[in-house]
């Protein structure tokens, strides 16, 4: 799971906190979503100890596979050493401590760690910030291609100072084009767009983003206080429809809940967070103005689709007299046009996929290489797709549908 906004609530510390290495099974063997009273508890071993299994299943002919949910460490010390005069004094601190091998950020003095969840869970292995390392780990998983996010640069959100924010995503951003360049065949970073806060700069900033390299752009999928369906912001969706370039949101961390069961409560929470955003996109017509509009949301799994889709059609309906402004279509129409959800292991989302016909807007990802992820399982879960499907539906789902979105 992606960092975005962090809190200051402290929540349940994990039982294994300082555990460097855990005895337990291999990740994610065998597993399926049975949903019985008796399933038995077992435990995943975390990323930074996990093996990848290979049943010897390859994909047909002809697969191209494209996870478009990775994610990637910063450069230690990368704002201190990419901003200069008064902003490199105020510079975001980020550094791996040597001793643990764990990771920290500090914003003037404030500590930007997520508390309460054990950071070696998602950050703990050697691809999160070694490129050579992190191919090798594509290439075991049979993964062709990586859309990759942040770890860190998205917390930087709550920085009150927004003009310094943007300064501070354009370092990040200039450093992830560097970083794509070495391999862009394989690599596409995820760039960060700051301009929620100034939408008139928005297609000014997009091309600053093509000179750096990039091809995927996020914004937040919860700012504070910024309005998406206000007027004021019409200038940035039309600058990222008229580009071209999907826009993409991730969930977040965000730490609502405290005290007992906190850790899973807020997690699960957390996975769950698209139901309210696209609504906000579809009835407020922000997707039928800008019919050229791609959207993506990672790591929210499918299985909220079908549901949303089906109570926004029914809302709009029964309240269509009370509807402003009015749609041509229903809600579910724009959706299908032009939104897509991706998946990592979703054996409801996926089987809804395929009996509502939504197999175009379903795109898959690794989630590399958070806790959550199915790292270690990526070809078994690409088989599951394939049957599920069948070949050619398979093949649009993890790897054609992106190739076409971000024409890679």
């Amino acid at each position: 799971m992606g960092i975005s906004q962090s809190s200051s609530e402290y929540i349940t510390h994990l039982s294994n906190k300082s555990s460097t290495k855990c005895s337990r099974r291999p990740a994610m063997e065998g597993y399926q979503a049975t949903f019985t009273q008796d399933t038995p508890i077992e435990a995943v071993d975390w990323p930074m100890n996990r093996e990848v299994q290979d049943s010897g299943w390859r994909p047909p002919a002809g697969t191209r596979v494209i996870s478009v949910d990775d994610h990637g460490m910063e450069e230690e010390g990368l704002w201190e050493k990419r901003m200069s005069g008064a902003d490199r004094e105020r510079a975001p601190r980020l550094w791996q401590d040597k001793a643990d091998d764990r990771w920290h950020m500090t914003v003037d003095g404030m500590n930007y760690d997520v508390p309460g969840i054990e950071g070696l869970i998602g950050e703990g292995r050697p691809g999160f910030w070694d490129a050579k390392e992190r191919l090798k780990d594509m290439d075991a998983e049979g993964i062709d291609v990586s859309l990759f996010f942040h770890s860190r640069a998205m917390s930087l959100v709550r920085m009150e100072d927004k003009a310094f924010f943007a300064r501070c995503m354009d370092a990040y951003n200039e450093w992830l084009g560097e970083l794509c360049a070495a391999n862009p065949q394989r690599l596409v970073g995820v760039g960060i767009l700051p301009t929620i806060y100034n939408p008139a700069d928005t297609a000014a900033y997009i091309e600053k983003f093509k000179g750096w390299g990039l091809k995927a752009l996020e914004i937040p999928s919860a700012p504070k206080n910024v309005p998406y369906n206000a007027s004021a912001m019409e200038p940035m969706w039309e600058a990222i429809a008229d580009s071209g370039i999907p826009v993409m949101f991730h969930v977040g961390a965000y730490l609502e809940f405290r005290g007992k069961g906190a850790t899973g409560a807020n997690l699960t929470k957390n996975l769950g967070p698209y139901r309210p955003l696209w609504s906000l996109l579809a009835f407020s017509g922000i997707l039928e103005r800008h019919p050229n509009l791609k959207v993506v949301f990672c790591e929210g799994g499918f299985g909220w689709v079908p549901w949303t889709l089906q109570d926004a059609d029914r809302i709009y309906q029964v309240y269509e007299t009370e509807m402003k402004p009015k749609l041509k279509e229903l809600p579910s129409y724009y959706f299908r046009r032009q939104c897509y959800s991706a998946i990592m292991t979703d054996d409801v989302g996926l089987k809804l996929a395929g009996e509502y016909n939504l197999t175009d807007n379903l795109l898959w990802s690794c989630d590399y290489p958070h806790g959550e992820s199915v790292f270690g399982e990526s070809r078994n879960e690409i088989r599951k797709i394939f049957d599920v499907l069948g070949e050619e539906r398979a093949k649009d789902v993890v790897g054609r549908n992106a190739a076409k979105l971000w024409n890679l």
